[in-house]
């Protein structure tokens, strides 16, 4: 739309500090993302999720460490809210735990190890994604509105991630191997493979882009609106349900579920998340009401109070004028 009358102009970023938020807020970004995609290679999708349904725990604590130094205003504490998310992450942490158990038990201790290795990039990659949302959270303080917060995020991001891109080398899964004629290649080597043997599958990775700019402005529109750790738990919501089909359905699985005892630990320390996580968004919802409520009352009372000091200037100058009479 730049050659439209609908033309866009992102707000200019005026501090140095608004430069360095930014930066910093492209790298967690791009971190989280890498990190993410890096510990799918090494553990389940199912541990995945449960780790990450930790998210609004760790990105409370972000919060309340980024207001420390004055870059965000405190979150009340409220010991029931902070209660269900220490529960949850305590049902991830038995989730993993029992995993973990499971793969040994099943005389696989290599992937016992890869799976160590996974669920600490993981934790990685969610105190990336905790931190991300916070900082979103600082640059809505600072007047940057989502679409300049999603476009500017989008440069240092890019650039951090292009070295990685182009020089790191990782073992190619499969078949592809035989395909490209290597067991090793960059990232930027097989887009180039891809480009050579289909075209038109490159088309699906630009829209991909697309879908990922829509969904960046609705999380962060979400995190200016609501807060970070709000916005957090809303998305725990779909890690709930993926997490059932993948216990549920055996095609979804990257690696078998554990024997007995380990799979009644599993199902018991999912659904208490779910529950604790669901009760404390019910808690959430609940006090976003009770503002709303609030606010309408306090502005009649603000217009009482100047109606009221307005008579009694009224009836004060009519006082002054009969006694000056």
């Amino acid at each position: 739309v730049y050659f439209t009358p609908y033309k866009y102009t992102p707000k200019k970023l005026e501090t140095w500090f608004e430069v360095f938020s930014v930066v910093v807020f492209g790298c967690v970004f791009a971190l989280n993302i890498a990190l993410n995609n890096f510990s799918l290679g090494y553990i389940s999708i199912a541990v995945n999720l449960i780790i990450r349904s930790c998210l609004p725990l760790s990105t409370f604590l972000s919060q309340q460490a980024l207001a420390l130094v004055k870059l965000y205003p405190f979150k009340p504490c409220r010991w029931k809210e902070i209660t269900l998310m220490v529960i949850g992450v305590v049902c991830a942490g038995v989730f993993t735990m029992a995993r973990l158990l499971g793969s040994e038990a099943s005389g696989d201790k290599s992937s016992g190890k890869n799976m160590l290795l996974g669920v600490f990039m993981c934790i990685l990659s969610l105190l990336c994604g905790s931190l991300n949302l916070a900082l979103a959270g600082v640059l809505g303080e600072t007047k940057l509105n989502v679409y300049d917060t999603v476009a500017y995020m989008a440069i240092p991001a890019t650039i951090f991630l292009l070295p990685i891109a182009y020089f790191y080398q990782k073992q190619v899964p499969g078949h592809w191997a035989e395909l490209f004629g290597q067991e090793t290649m960059s990232d930027w080597q097989i887009l180039k493979h891809v480009w050579e043997l289909n075209k038109g599958t490159m088309a699906w990775l630009f829209l991909s882009g697309v879908f990922s700019f829509i969904y960046n402005i609705i999380q962060f529109s979400i995190v200016h609106t609501l807060s970070p750790s709000a916005t957090a738990f809303g998305g725990n919501f779909n890690k709930a349900a993926l997490i059932f089909l993948t216990l549920l359905l055996p095609f979804l699985r990257v690696h078998e579920l554990p024997g007995s005892p380990y799979i009644q630990v599993i199902w018991g320390a999912v659904i208490v998340n779910i529950a604790a996580f669901s009760y404390y968004s019910y808690l959430q919802i609940q006090a976003k009401m009770e503002k709303d409520e609030k606010a309408p009352k306090v502005m009649e009372d603000d217009s009482e109070e100047d109606s009221d000091g307005d008579s009694s200037e009224y009836s004060s100058s009519q006082v002054d004028g009969c006694e000056g009479a």
